[in-house]
């Protein structure tokens, strides 16, 4: 592993990792200000200004316009390398798999649950591409869904509870003597719907890449950026609302006194919070894309279990997530379809490699 690469992996372990850290910290402090406050959808929407703004100078050229005597320069948007049709399918996905992703933490879904639950995803992926794509998988990668799907069931449904003898009697007869939380349950179902719309992205992106080339940045950037009408048409009014909710209901912090003016200045804890995470989004987004496109995807996926795995750690050790036993085990059979099906995709992508060359 070269340098460069070996620095990217770091890039993305600590943008990642500190993301979902700066997330769940303002998902446990939204008790100050409302359990009703959809924190997840406010956060959406700051990422996806703040990474159009970083990248917007890469996509924007000036201009001279002669009126008469004057000369007037005027910006305006490069050229596309990808038709605006395609982009605008890729915003409508990308939209709904974000916003149902981060609005699920009002259905008390935890973050260990969401992040194991969109592990997954990769067989939601799977499916999708073969379905939309034609592609196909090895024996090892379409095993491993098994394991993933298991895990995945396991972790979700024994979250707070351990799997008993008395639950396989209630699985047989389809009678539930336990009373499972509706809401946590509509929480998984839009993160269900939140994954299927991810993975149609996945597959839809592949079939751009193959058709008009990998524009990564190019997609990026204009997801986000015509992403943004959508969350003001459609919230503008909430989204407003939660953000002086979460401005004014934390603990303000001094950063600056200025003895001549007799002034100090302070911050809002909570908005320091929201900077962290958006800073620290933008370089795991920056390291996952430059990462894609300097190793394969079995380098790539490895990198991006390992991150899932130290999250997780992470949030059960600093924020006192408590797990049972059972939702233990089926993170770590999670994780171990996870590696299965890494090893399928390095193995199938040698036998496709065989098979060109011969």
């Amino acid at each position: 592993m070269t340098a460069g690469i070996t620095s990217t992996v770091f890039t993305i372990l600590g943008g990642c990792c500190g993301s979902v850290a700066t997330l769940e910290t303002l998902i446990k402090d939204k008790s100050t200000f409302g359990q009703d406050t959809n924190i997840g959808k406010l956060v959406t929407f700051c990422q996806f200004i703040f990474i159009t703004l970083v990248a917007l100078p890469h996509f924007i050229v000036f201009t001279n316009v002669q009126d008469g005597v004057k000369s007037w320069i005027f910006p305006k948007f490069k050229p596309l390398h990808v038709p605006l049709r395609v982009y605008l399918i890729s915003v409508f996905l990308f939209f709904s798999s974000s916003v149902g992703n981060n609005m699920i933490f009002n259905y008390n879904i935890t973050i260990p649950i969401h992040i194991t639950f969109r592990c997954f995803s990769t067989v939601l992926t799977m499916i999708t591409c073969y379905l939309v794509n034609g592609k196909r998988y090895s024996r090892l990668q379409v095993g491993s869904t098994l394991f993933l799907t298991t895990g995945a069931l396991l972790a979700s449904l024994y979250r707070d509870h351990d799997f008993t003898r008395n639950d396989l009697y209630i699985w047989s007869s389809l009678e539930s003597s336990r009373t499972y939380d509706i809401v946590f349950l509509q929480g998984i179902a839009i993160l269900l719907a939140s994954s299927i719309m991810s993975s149609l992205l996945s597959a839809y992106n592949e079939w751009t890449y193959n058709t008009y080339g990998k524009h990564w940045e190019e997609n990026m950037f204009y997801c986000h950026l015509l992403s943004i009408p959508l969350f003001l048409v459609s919230s503008y009014k909430e989204l407003w609302k939660t953000l002086t909710q979460l401005i004014y209901s934390s603990p303000q912090l001094k950063i600056i006194n200025v003895p001549f003016w007799d002034k100090t200045f302070y911050i809002s804890q909570n908005l320091v919070t929201l900077l962290g995470n958006l800073l620290t989004q933008n370089v795991c987004i920056t390291g996952v894309n430059i990462l894609a496109s300097q190793t394969g995807a079995l380098t790539l996926s490895i990198v991006l279990l390992i991150r899932k795995f130290v999250s997780l750690l992470l949030s059960v050790i600093f924020f006192n997530n408590k797990l049972s036993h059972t939702a233990y085990v089926g993170i770590l059979i999670v994780f171990f379809g996870a590696f299965l099906y890494s090893l399928g995709s390095g193995s199938n992508n040698k036998t496709t490699k065989k098979e060109k060359n011969e």
